[in-house]
């Protein structure tokens, strides 16, 4: 989903003479880690996806039709040679129009994108407005509009952010309560066609982009820091099991581990995520999904880990 900047709430007037409390926010995090982006997200590429089928089956038709024109080009007649090639231009002026339509500008992909967004802007610009107006804040203002040093009590973004995901419940921790420190290891890659895809770094990014969401109420180990323990320890992705992973969390002062295992044949994509306790070095739950589009896969990630991280808080 392309990304859409939010609006300066109210504009700066450095000229002003009296003195004005200034928020900011960093819409960028927020945008990240409000729970609706995800679902958004996954409507808008399963969108996206289906066309792109179209469009992939159309552009074989014109190759097809090429190849065919070259093979049979000195045993056709002029006749025939000529439907042929209006044949293809026909396809080709189909297959361009298709591909405005639906990718160019003001096409049907532009306009999901602002159906899906509008309602999440405005419940972002929405929770902006609330939070400034409780704190007292006069002016809130985008980080990414030149902010080069601020007091981090000016900083509004947890509280947006904490607002907007009221409805999925509780996202931080009670006052006194320490957080939970987890690690999540690449997938191990069963086979090669899950090797040749990568699915191993896939779904550790998917499952690390939406644990984000959660930061409050867990510390979350960074890859940098697991691809070093991983090289340092002269281990390769797929050849962790569980003994090296509860010596990877322990090392890392980990409480909990999240990994897995993934296949793919053709479109079929099936894996397992788990989480696994390090102190007690036990299996806290699994989880395992079968999907056949990169889309499914995402959405069957986010779900799954949801369910995985309610086991732990209960």
């Amino acid at each position: 989903m392309k990304k859409l900047l939010f609006p300066i709430l109210l504009l700066l007037n450095i000229t002003s003479a009296r003195e004005v409390k200034i928020g900011l926010v960093d819409a960028e995090r927020v945008m990240n880690e409000y729970q609706a982006t995800a679902a958004a997200t996954a409507e808008f590429n399963q969108y996206v996806f289906t066309f792109r089928d179209s469009a992939a089956l159309l552009k074989r038709k014109i190759d097809e039709l090429k190849s065919e024109l070259d093979a049979q080009e000195l045993v056709l007649s002029e006749e025939a040679r000529l439907r042929k090639i209006d044949e293809i231009e026909a396809l080709t002026e189909s297959y361009n129009q298709f591909l405005q339509n639906i990718f160019g500008t003001r096409g049907k992909v532009e306009q999901k994108n602002d159906e899906l967004m509008a309602p999440l802007l405005e419940k972002i610009n929405n929770a902006i407005t609330k939070i400034a107006e409780q704190e007292g804040f006069e002016i809130v203002i985008e980080l990414s509009e030149g902010v080069y040093y601020a007091l981090s009590e000016l900083d509004i973004t947890d509280m947006v952010i904490n607002e907007l995901n009221l409805e999925y419940g509780p996202t931080t921790l009670p006052t006194g309560e320490i957080k939970k420190v987890i690690v999540i290891l690449p997938f191990r890659e069963e086979n090669p066609e899950a090797i040749n895809a990568g699915l191993g770094q896939v779904c550790q990014d998917e499952l690390y982009r939406t644990i984000r969401i959660f930061s409050g109420r867990y510390t979350i180990i960074d890859k940098t820091t697991i691809n070093m323990e991983i090289v340092k320890r002269g281990l390769g992705v797929n050849v962790i099991d569980d003994n090296q992973a509860y010596e990877i969390g322990s090392s890392l002062l980990c409480d909990y581990i999240i990994m897995g295992r993934v296949s793919k044949v053709s479109t079929k994509i099936e894996y397992t995520v788990m989480i696994k306790n390090v102190k007690e070095k036990t299996e806290v739950s699994r989880r395992t999904s079968s999907v056949t589009e990169l889309v499914k896969l995402y959405e069957a990630l986010n779900n799954d880990l949801r369910a995985l991280l309610e086991k732990i808080q209960e």
